[in-house]
């Protein structure tokens, strides 16, 4: 495989990662306490929020690691660019 579709091939990888906030970090930010401490009370009147938390935590972690075993493929090369 030729340079040039090794590093279209990244690119289309890289573009493929979502550049997010993820909604279960902001979730655990918003039902600590004061020690930081989660509140499963709070979490589990939002449990329709967690779960989708966790569905886009599981999605992003899937693209990522597609982009990461792409980044893998690329064999590697004298030179700096």
């Amino acid at each position: 495989m030729s340079e040039a579709n090794d590093i279209e091939r990244v690119i289309h990888a890289l573009k493929t990662v979502p550049e997010k906030s993820l909604l279960i970090v902001e979730l655990a930010n918003e039902v600590t306490d004061k020690k930081g401490n989660l509140d499963f009370d709070k979490l589990i009147d939002r449990q329709r929020e967690v779960n989708l938390g966790v569905a886009e935590a599981k999605a992003y972690v899937q693209a990522t690691q597609k982009a990461v075993d792409a980044l893998k493929k690329v064999p590697a090369r004298k030179g700096g660019y």
